[in-house]
């Protein structure tokens, strides 16, 4: 049993997310992704899929794997002659680049306000540094495959389109206010003045709450930084000013010029397409998106003749296609519901499992070691009970994998135990309880960030007790013989680990998806014939609750969770109707949240005025409450909250490009975040014996934040 490579297995694994892997070159080799990389289906169709010549949309939760499909696929791009890729890491550069300073002009005389201004101009240099980035990696490409020695010159020299690349980008990069977009400005400024005045005269007749946009893409918690640019997104809510603002936008930037040139490298270099890889674009608020796919992704799609090949990966449920015809794209899933779906649970959970297997036994054998070598076994349990067990604690996402194997590599390898399936459920509990659950709590305590931010994270604490409190009723009404008749009789400890719901509810599920509370198990009919969605409760709160997870053994409970006592589509509605109406923003009237499908049916427009939108407001005064007594002093933004919890739960000190690896960032961007955090006494920074830079949290830092 070695100690040591059993725990770079399990590192590996967590920062799975990250396609370089470069700290583990010396185990493996200096193409680590070639000798890691494991198809979610038999036969590379993952793979094959994304190598295809369409434009192809991967999706997947945090931690499926997307950024790792993506890296196999570029490393086999990279050995054509015929073909050019680049990879954009989209949230990593709009991390880096939204702290960047707007340069304030005077544009009172315009008619415009400031924040209308900054809104815009943040949105118009984050698109400009995006398109540079792009130029900057089509050249960088270029060099490294030497095109100057194929390149043909009979209508351009290679040193003369280099430039002409190097312009444009420092073109785009500085952004400027120009003439052709005042008047959407002015329009924007002039709507905000309406509505904040309408706001005002609610505010002095009412004392209604914040509420949570609801569109007919799901629950969206209103976005921005500051107030003047979350005003600004939700005055673009309107699909006709969008429309309008985006199509100034698109003039801003000179795509024409931007795709002569890359048909110009194709032509006269003899290659045949350029394939560019575009990760994390799911990561970026709504409105970011939409103008990410309509000012870059579509022009590039649609205007290329075929020329240039998108490869986009965004998550399930939060993507938005644009003027991308999303019937000639390829979408392809990587969550185990969709991919392994099957008629029989049982059959799904196999081909499921069937990865797991694959993945960890290519992991070990890549690291020299041997599956067998670490997992107990004896007559009862085999290692595919483990790997059973693994799918089940991970829902097949890499990541999570890496998390459970890293603590039994604390449980059981570090003291020379091997694992056990008890081991393993053990595992799962303590992820739950020291890693999701508390910075999901101590995010609403401690983040810097917008109140409607913190308001769904609340209302998600709220729904996921509801479903816990009716879990453990049902469990007892089992158990007492209150449902189910002869159907539950001997069982003893009845799982109420999963349960269904009408397919209409799946967007109050997105964001507690999103945060591994729960996770959609399949698609299948209640005992009425009709569509449902089964839902599992993830095992590690499962553990914490004291809750089996799965369900009976034999043929005859093939179909345990479509009893009718784990319906749960009713217990959603009664949480919904105690802390959600659907209001009018202009006239205040309120609607029951069962008239929502009607209204949504036209587009949110107000039945009672005809002229107002209507949206789901959250019934939160106590919350709002709290949330105002917080000590907003103390509070850090997001990212640096996750980079001193990720330094605290590692407990050692850390470079930044381990801290970007488990984060899924640049080593760029923590640089920057530690440097801001060793100003406020928060981090130290120091470099060790080999000169390499090393941060730690402070005992300020502990005492505040983690004690």
């Amino acid at each position: 049993m070695n100690i040591e490579k059993f725990a770079k297995v399990a590192e590996s694994l967590r920062q799975y997310r990250r396609a370089e892997l470069k700290d583990f070159e010396a185990e493996i080799g200096t193409k680590p992704i070639d000798q890691l990389y494991v198809d979610p289906l038999p036969g590379n169709a993952i793979l094959n899929s994304v190598l295809s010549g369409n434009t192809t949309f991967l999706l997947g939760r945090k931690g499926t794997g997307k950024s790792t499909v993506f890296a196999k696929a570029q490393s086999i791009i990279r050995q054509k002659k015929d073909v050019i890729s680049i990879y954009i890491d989209v949230k990593s550069l709009y991390d880096i680049l939204a702290s960047n300073d707007i340069e304030d002009i005077d544009v009172t005389g315009y008619g415009i306000s400031l924040g209308t201004y900054r809104a815009h101009m943040l949105r118009k240099v984050l698109l400009g540094n995006l398109i540079a980035e792009l130029l900057k990696e089509i050249g960088t490409v270029c060099d490294n495959m030497s095109l100057l020695d194929r390149w043909l010159g009979s209508k351009r020299q290679y040193d003369e389109l280099k430039t002409s690349m190097k312009n444009i980008a420092t073109q785009v990069k500085n952004a400027k206010l120009e003439t052709h977009e005042i008047p959407i400005l002015q329009k924007i400024t002039r709507q905000l003045r309406v509505k904040r005045q309408q706001e005002k005269s609610i505010t002095n007749t009412s004392k209604d709450n914040v509420g949570i946009k609801v569109s007919n893409k799901g629950v969206e918690a209103a976005i921005g930084g500051d107030d003047s640019t979350s005003d600004f997104d939700k005055t673009l809510d309107d699909n006709d000013v969008y429309n309008e603002y985006s199509d100034i936008v698109i003039r801003s930037f000179p795509f024409n010029e931007i795709l002569f040139e890359i048909k110009t490298i194709l032509a006269e270099s003899g290659l045949t397409r350029l394939v560019i890889f575009f990760d994390d674009f799911s990561e970026l608020k709504l409105l970011d998106q939409r103008l990410f796919v309509d000012v870059i992704l579509s022009p590039l799609n649609n205007s290329s003749n075929e020329s240039v090949k998108l490869k986009v990966a965004g998550y399930p449920g939060r993507v938005y296609y644009g003027r991308i015809d999303p019937g000639k794209t390829d979408t392809i899933p990587l969550d185990f519901s969709a991919l392994y779906e099957a008629a029989e649970v049982q059959e799904m959970e196999r081909s499921a499992t069937d990865y797991t297997s694959r993945l960890l036994a290519a992991r070990f054998k890549a690291f020299g070691l041997t599956l067998a070598d670490y997992f107990e076994t004896s007559s009862s349990v085999n290692v595919d009970d483990h790997m059973n067990m693994m799918f089940k604690a991970s829902f097949n996402v890499p990541r999570i994998m890496g998390h459970l194997l890293h603590q039994c590599y604390l449980d059981r390898v570090s003291k020379g135990q091997k694992i056990t399936v008890a081991s393993i459920r053990l595992a799962a509990r303590k992820y739950f309880e020291n890693t999701v659950l508390k910075y999901f709590e101590k995010m609403n305590r401690f983040a810097l960030e917008p109140f409607e931010n913190k308001l769904d994270r609340h209302n998600q604490k709220q729904i996921l007790d509801h479903l816990l409190k009716e879990a453990r009723g049902i469990r007892k009404k089992i158990i007492d013989g209150d449902v189910g008749g002869r159907y539950f009789s001997g069982l003893t400890n009845p799982p109420t680990s999963h349960f269904i719901v009408k397919p209409e509810l799946e967007d109050v599920f997105s964001s507690l998806e999103s945060n591994f509370f729960v996770s959609r198990y399949k698609n299948t009919r209640d005992k009425e014939g009709q569509p449902v969605i089964v839902y599992a409760f993830f095992m590690g709160m499962t553990e914490t609750e004291r809750m089996s997870w799965g369900f009976p053994d034999g043929r005859e409970f093939r179909n345990y969770f479509v009893q009718r006592c784990f319906d749960y589509t009713r217990a959603v509605y009664e949480y919904l109707s105690l802390s959600q109406t659907i209001k009018c923003a202009d006239c205040s009237q309120c609607f029951p949240m069962d008239s929502k499908d009607s209204i949504a049916l036209y587009k949110w427009r107000c039945p009672e005025c005809g002229d107002g939108t209507c949206s789901v407001v959250n019934l939160s005064d106590n919350f709002k409450h709290e949330v105002e007594l917080l000590d907003k002093g103390i509070m850090l933004e997001p990212i640096e909250l996750e980079i001193v919890s990720t330094i605290n739960d590692e407990g050692r000190e850390m470079r930044a490009g381990e801290i970007a690896a488990l984060l899924d960032t640049t080593h760029q961007l923590i640089g920057r975040r530690t440097g801001k955090l060793k100003d406020m006494g928060l981090v130290n920074k120091a470099r060790d014996d080999e000169g390499v830079m090393q941060n730690s949290i402070t005992e300020r830092c502990e005492r505040t934040y983690f004690e």
